[in-house]
């Protein structure tokens, strides 16, 4: 009912997690039932503020510190640092996958067809080892100088 309506399902939320304290729910029911509402009843940046404001103002007038400020904020850290982790493994995979098809590229052009054996050892490589034999690949005298040449073991980046 609330998919449109922000501010409808804020007060939702806060009144759900308000009734808990109410009844006298044990602490470990209170976060598991808080994590599985504040999942359902997600809120924009401004109004998840407030109404973590709200929360605070409600431990301080029933004195219990069922959700704390540490829980919330490890909560929202470690999907921030997920995200940027994932951002950033995204990155690197992609100029792994982009310094890969352009190595083979350049090698089938100036040498047509690879060899499977050829391309399962370029697959092998790290990303800086693929950037290093993009000279090579452009210099060599032949496939068979070339491959001769390659490393046999990935390196680390």
């Amino acid at each position: 009912e609330t998919r449109q309506d922000a501010e409808s399902r804020a007060f939702w939320k806060f009144f759900l997690i308000r009734r808990l304290y109410e009844r006298g729910y044990a602490r470990q029911d209170i976060l598991n039932l808080f994590h599985f509402v504040d999942w359902l009843l997600w809120l924009p940046e401004k109004l998840d503020q407030q109404f973590k404001q709200q929360i605070e103002q409600l431990e301080v007038q029933t004195q219990m510190r069922y959700i704390t400020s540490i829980e919330r904020l490890a909560r929202a850290e470690g999907r921030e640092e997920g995200r940027a982790e994932g951002r950033q493994e995204g990155r690197e995979e992609g100029r792994e996958e982009g310094a890969l098809r352009l190595l083979l590229h350049l090698l089938e052009h100036r040498f047509g067809e690879l060899p499977d054996a050829v391309v399962e050892r370029v697959h092998r490589l790290s990303l800086a080892q693929m950037e290093v034999l993009v000279d090579p690949a452009l210099s060599a005298e032949s496939l068979a100088v070339f491959a001769a040449n390659l490393p046999e073991e990935r390196s680390a980046d």
